[in-house]
């Protein structure tokens, strides 16, 4: 066995097409790769399909690759799954010899709450693969050197592609997006990941139109990875992603037939304005969606408000710069949220206020757009 070896961990749940290219990439670079499929993650509650699927579908994308094997010391023993026993077992299997622990750089920013780093800094080297929207910032690097580990950046970049984002598009009917084919036909044969196939029963119902059909799922994979960074549930945000726009063709009269009661507020709301209140009322008393944090975002989606909590921040953003909005400017908008989410916020309320004037905004959004220019 080679000196250079490195360790490769996940829920790999599913195994995506960036898992596989982050694989060809190691492959090239260490004489083996470990792939450790996890049973139970500290930070994540369950795995949604079996590990008997898991490690088929990862299968398929390591088929071919000869210095790349699958490890189960995870999916073996009993008990939560931490990075340290992980790196101990290792030790104990090619004594003498310091692995390399690959991760994507967003984990990098959640090092400081994992278990054990001493030994872990002790035991592995880190090799850091750039993740998109999560460069490898003066901070991270900081924050590795003070816990202590030894760090190489990889000398490629990380691909799209995240649970939440396969989940949202296996709703589309597209599940080959984010995954290999034989993957997706696993997954679609399978069927696997359907968490968000619900709403286009609801989008039936509520007679959405095509186009507001996909400018919702496209908000919705644009917003999961704001999530990400903002370091909101990408599961719960995308709740309130795909559901924003559920009010939009629905009379305040035909929402009152169903059983949904307003308070008096709504009917001094401009018709462009009122689909949100609409929307978060049918979620709350007729979805019976009772995360306030979730009907909030979506209440307040269009004018934004003072004090927005991080899940009303990335529901607006991004439905307002979502990949298929195409409006003069927009693209400055993407840049300044690369920045941050705030700035990406200021940007785009800003943004209103100049395309508006302050005298025509509904009076929350100049209330938003004051608040967080003092802020700044």
């Amino acid at each position: 066995m080679s000196e250079v070896y490195v360790i490769y961990g996940g829920s790999f749940d599913p195994p995506t097409k960036a898992h596989a290219a982050l694989l060809r990439e190691l492959s090239a670079r260490f004489s083996s790769v470990y792939v450790v499929p996890c049973k139970a993650s500290p930070f994540k509650n369950g795995t949604g399909a079996s590990a008997a699927d898991r490690l088929a579908m990862l299968g398929m994308i390591t088929e071919g690759l000869q210095n790349v094997g699958i490890d189960t010391f995870e999916l073996d023993r009993e008990g939560c799954d931490y990075t340290y026993i992980t790196l101990g077992y290792f030790r104990e299997r090619f004594p003498g010899i310091k692995p390399y622990l690959c991760i994507g750089s967003e984990m990098a920013l959640e090092l400081e709450r994992w278990k054990r780093t001493d030994y872990m800094a002790e035991n592995a080297k880190l090799y850091i693969v750039p993740r998109p929207h999560f460069p490898l910032t003066s901070e991270i690097v900081r924050k590795i050197k003070s816990l202590g580990f030894d760090y190489v950046a990889a000398d490629f970049s990380g691909e799209e592609g995240s649970s939440s984002e396969v989940r949202i598009s296996v709703a589309m009917g597209r599940p080959d997006m984010f995954l290999t084919k034989p993957v997706a036909e696993y997954v679609v044969t399978g069927k696997l990941y359907r968490d968000y196939c619900y709403v286009n029963e609801l989008y039936a119902r509520f007679g959405m139109k095509k186009s507001r059909i996909e400018h919702s799922f496209s908000t919705a994979l644009c917003g999961v990875t704001l999530a990400k960074r903002a370091c909101v549930d990408p599961h719960r945000a995308a709740t309130a992603l795909l559901l924003h726009d559920i009010g939009k063709y629905v009379t305040k009269e035909e929402a009152e037939k169903t059983g949904v009661k307003f308070d008096g507020r709504i009917d001094g709301m401009p018709l462009p304005v009122r689909h949100a209140e609409i929307g978060a009322e049918i979620m709350r008393q007729l979805l019976g969606i009772t995360d306030e944090e979730v009907t909030e975002a979506v209440r307040w989606h269009t004018t934004g408000k003072p004090d927005m909590t991080p899940m009303e921040k990335i529901v607006y953003l991004a439905d307002y710069i979502e990949p298929l909005r195409d409006f003069p400017g927009v693209d400055r908008l993407r840049k300044a949220t690369e920045k941050s989410i705030d700035d990406g916020l200021r940007a785009a309320l800003g943004n209103s206020v100049r395309h508006v004037g302050k005298d025509g905004l509904y009076p929350a959004t100049l209330e938003a757009y004051e608040y967080y220019k003092e802020k700044k």
